[in-house]
């Protein structure tokens, strides 16, 4: 069993009507997501909610581990899926330092529906 120790959790909502805007100008997602995002959006067609979950998982993360968007930056945090579409957190740059200095372990749960999407990060140590 395992003897995780629940640090703190972050959540973020948008309205995906925001994300949906925001794509519309070319540097938004090479701005906010990585290349293996990108890919993963695009395989998907481009979907806003999809979209609009990755941006809130970057936003809980920033949350949870207590250091807000000033300190992390969005292209330190990839959020993918696994075969079964459940998505998991890859770090990089100062939240990937935080991830091995503090033993974090992300737990990420997201949603949408017609209007919103949300994201929720749990972290254990």
């Amino acid at each position: 069993m395992s003897s995780n120790v629940f640090v703190r959790t972050g959540t973020a909502i948008i309205e995906i009507s925001r994300i949906r805007k925001s794509c519309k100008n070319k540097k938004f997602l090479s701005d906010y997501f990585s290349a293996d995002e990108i890919r993963f959006f695009v395989s998907h067609k481009l979907s806003s909610a999809l979209i609009a979950e990755n941006y809130c998982v970057k936003i809980a993360v920033a949350k949870a581990i207590g250091t807000g968007m000033r300190v992390i930056r969005a292209h330190d945090i990839t959020v993918l899926r696994d075969r079964l579409g459940a998505p998991f957190i890859i770090t990089e740059g100062y939240a990937k330092m935080l991830e091995q200095r503090e033993g974090y372990e992300f737990n990420v749960s997201v949603a949408h529906c017609k209007k919103f999407a949300t994201a929720s990060v749990i972290v254990t140590k």
